[in-house]
């Protein structure tokens, strides 16, 4: 038998943010984090979330209709941020700083960037892609004259995420400032006409 999502989008009657629901949210949310830190997130349950986090398995099903929709409410807060500290960092067009700041941020949340790019499967990636994608448009991003903004915009992200995908399904061979000095060269220097080299130490 399907489970319902629950109809609220997290607001009382009176149209403020109703606590209870946010609580459990953000519950839920943390317990899958915790849970991709000790395993895959494609060995993750519904029902290991819901003990974690203490809420009923029932609970669960009021908020997310599967864990997938969890991790994308999940990413979609993460695109956010890291939207917020790459972004003035390219529009200052550098390039080599925003693909380090990108890369760091991902190390320090490889397991749920790994999930999202490698575990979850494609219909994520797509659903991630697209995301990323209206958040950038949303944000103003731009590049060189010659670039039409949307293709900037889609090939950029694009791009972004196979580099991405391409390091999480690694055992580490590469380390995030090595892989930053990639991104910068292979994608945000050309899209900001900027591709300063990060030292050649830190790609050893």
């Amino acid at each position: 038998m399907a489970h319902k999502v629950e109809a609220t989008s997290g607001m009382s009657r009176a149209g403020r943010p109703d606590a209870r629901i946010a609580r459990s949210r953000s519950a839920l949310s943390a317990a899958l984090l915790d849970l991709m830190g000790e395993m895959p997130f494609e060995e993750v349950t519904v029902a290991a979330i819901a003990s974690r986090a203490g809420v009923g398995y029932a609970t669960f099903f009021r908020h997310y209709p599967s864990r997938e929709a969890l991790l994308a409410d999940i990413a979609e807060q993460w695109i956010g941020e890291l939207l917020a500290l790459v972004a003035p960092l390219v529009l200052a067009q550098d390039s080599s700083g925003a693909a380090l700041a990108l890369m760091q941020f991902v190390e320090a949340r490889r397991p749920v960037c790994r999930a999202l790019l490698v575990g979850a499967g494609d219909a994520m990636r797509r659903d991630i892609t697209a995301r990323a994608v209206a958040a950038a448009e949303a944000a103003g991003a731009s590049g060189p004259e010659w670039l039409p903004r949307d293709l900037g915009i889609i090939h950029g992200v694009a791009a972004t995420l196979t580099i991405l995908r391409w390091w999480l399904e690694q055992d580490r061979s590469q380390d995030a400032v090595a892989v930053a000095e990639l991104l910068n060269r292979l994608v945000f220097g050309p899209i900001t006409g900027r591709a300063e080299v990060l030292p050649a130490s830190s790609s050893k």
